[in-house]
């Protein structure tokens, strides 16, 4: 065990150990509540793309090229992009352990290297074949099939860090049974804070979400 907490640790791997932490305690957050899944989002519009406002990064202006063809070719923007981080993170410490343990024992430096990008390669290949499954399993997992048909109108609260007209979020309808989990929209600029209510005032058809709106809708 103290081989493998050293090696982990050292120069070759040291840097995606790291970042495998990251990730590791991102996944807690999101499993006790505190972000959400989707909090670093990247919404790919027709001529490039927006980050999720959370994050901080703006990164409107790019015209359709390459850069949006290579992330439309991973799913960015269909997957969650944390869970595409974390797969291509820990595929990254995976084929660096093993590539420097197997390949690099005398950590030459040239091998080292050689190592990393053998492991870019490698772990760039392992992305796209996993990322294929996870976008059919998260479009499976976002299809309200238990909403009823007449939810437009009913209250409904707030369940992830925000909704607004330009983030997609979560909320809650109570029934006589159990909560209903819509996926939905603001309907205008209002922003909607984790734990507020709302009304479904409609539902948009073709991206399959709901419109919500303030109870008091003078505001």
């Amino acid at each position: 065990m103290i081989e493998f907490i050293t090696a982990a640790f050292a120069l070759p791997n040291v840097l995606f150990t790291s970042l495998l932490l990251v990730c590791g305690l991102y996944w807690i957050m999101v499993i006790l509540g505190v972000l959400d899944v989707d909090v670093f989002h990247i919404d790919l519009g027709d001529g490039g793309f927006d980050a999720d406002a959370d994050s901080g990064v703006d990164a409107d202006g790019f015209e359709p090229g390459v850069i949006h063809s290579i992330l439309h070719f991973f799913y960015l923007g269909e997957v969650p992009t944390m869970l595409l981080v974390s797969v291509m993170v820990l595929s990254l410490w995976t084929f660096s352990m093993l590539g420097n343990h197997y390949l690099n024992p005398e950590g030459s430096v040239a091998m080292m290297v050689a190592v990393f990008f053998g492991d870019l390669a490698i772990s760039t290949l392992v992305l796209r074949f996993v990322a294929f499954p996870l976008r059919k399993l998260y479009i499976l997992l976002n299809k309200d099939y238990n909403a009823p048909s007449d939810v437009v109108g009913q209250a409904c609260r707030v369940v992830t860090t925000q909704v607004t007209n330009e983030k997609m979020g979560q909320v809650e309808v109570s029934t006589k049974g159990a909560p209903i989990l819509l996926n939905a929209m603001a309907r205008d600029a209002y922003v909607f804070q984790r734990g507020e209510s709302a009304v479904v005032v409609k539902k948009d058809g073709d991206k399959g979400i709901y419109l919500i709106a303030p109870l008091d809708l003078e505001r």
